[in-house]
């Protein structure tokens, strides 16, 4: 059911901007029907096919948990793409189709096309967070209902799980192997995890809830649902927002700390 009602937001999205497509450039040139209609087929299939691509890109990228200032530039470098991607291969398929003296009459309309993927762009954007919220709202719900658990484990839980020394990392043919004491912070990155370290960062299929429960609690405090910082690295705690604090480690990295993160981080430094 999820796929039919993405196919039919791909396709009635390609034939709107098509259509819009189609009327704007009309009055702006004399030219022939059969180059307009296979000029708006084409922007639509290419959309269309950019539309499935960006989608995924937005759902796997986890742009909401920056911050707002890396969000934009992220958003903005994407959109650059988008709209090149769309004009560059709608040319390139004109030039192919037509002789030289017909396609390059469009060329005055890449203005209006610009507008056109711009608006396009923006409305993929508006509609595909919640779409991918939603993929992960699955398992989002029951995130939430455990943040506080994740953060706060049961006692029985902590003494049956004896504190873990090292965390092994493959890394291709390659095996890394770190030690605790050298991890700043970890970070949640979809069903992995993203060790920093003075060294650089590592990737590990892990969950954060796992990998908190076998790190020394006395250093390691899960600030966030996702992140976890080790207490000796913290530089400065800085009021975020009216809810949110923010973290500033000693090697640059900064990180939001939840209500519920900011008691226990609290009671772990003595404050």
């Amino acid at each position: 059911m999820e796929n039919r009602h993405t196919i039919f937001i791909h396709i009635l999205v390609a034939l709107i901007a098509a259509l819009v497509l189609f009327i704007s450039i009309k009055p702006l040139l004399s030219i022939s029907e059969t180059i307009l209609v296979t000029d708006a087929v084409v922007a639509g299939s290419i959309l269309s096919a950019l539309f499935f691509f960006l989608k995924n890109i937005v759902k796997y990228s986890h742009f909401s948990s920056l911050f707002l200032r890396q969000r934009l530039i992220n958003y903005g470098a994407l959109g650059l793409l988008f709209v090149a991607c769309w004009l560059g291969m709608e040319y390139i398929i004109l030039y192919i189709s037509f002789p030289a003296g017909e396609w390059e009459e469009l060329l005055p309309t890449i203005p209006v096309r610009i507008v056109i993927s711009v608006m396009v762009y923006c409305l993929i954007i508006l509609i595909y967070p919640e779409s991918s919220d939603e993929n992960s709202n699955k398992q989002g719900e029951d995130r939430r209902k455990e943040e506080t658990i994740n953060i706060l484990p049961e006692k029985n839980e902590e003494k049956a799980i004896e504190p873990i020394e090292r965390i092994v990392v493959k890394n291709g043919q390659k095996i890394d192997v770190i030690m605790i004491s050298e991890i700043i912070c970890i970070t949640a990155e979809g069903d992995y995890v993203m060790i920093h370290t003075g060294k650089g960062k590592f990737l590990k299929e892990q969950t954060m809830k796992s990998l908190e429960m076998t790190l020394p609690s006395e250093k390691f405090v899960r600030v966030h649902r996702s992140s976890i910082v080790n207490v000796e690295f913290i530089a400065q705690i800085e009021l975020y927002n009216k809810q949110n604090q923010l973290l500033k480690l000693k090697n640059g990295i900064q990180v939001k700390i939840s209500l519920t993160g900011y008691k226990i981080l609290r009671d772990t430094l003595g404050l």
